[in-house]
């Protein structure tokens, strides 16, 4: 590029969320809303909420309104956390 020369714009949509932090927390989200976000090839359609796949908004909400020891992804986790305790330590 030459001296005194702008360099052009590139309009488009800039997507960026960070999942890692509670302020950052994106709820769970419909395959299309997911589909919106996804940037690259590689799609998984899965909530990053709670792991299921939502297709429709109601599907979603109804996810929200669960109580999370009410889910069957806390249910493993519980049995297997017990399952851990009960292994004697050599």
């Amino acid at each position: 590029m030459a001296a005194g020369e702008k360099k052009p714009r590139i309009k488009g949509r800039v997507r960026a969320m960070r999942v890692d932090t509670k302020c950052g927390a994106i709820g769970h989200m419909t395959v299309d809303e997911i589909r919106e976000r996804m940037i690259g090839d590689d799609l998984n359609v899965t909530c990053p909420e709670c792991g299921e796949i939502h297709l429709t908004a109601e599907d979603a909400e109804a996810a929200a309104a669960r109580k999370v020891r009410d889910t069957p992804r806390y249910k493993r986790i519980v049995q297997e956390a017990s399952a851990v305790e009960r292994v004697p330590s050599p």
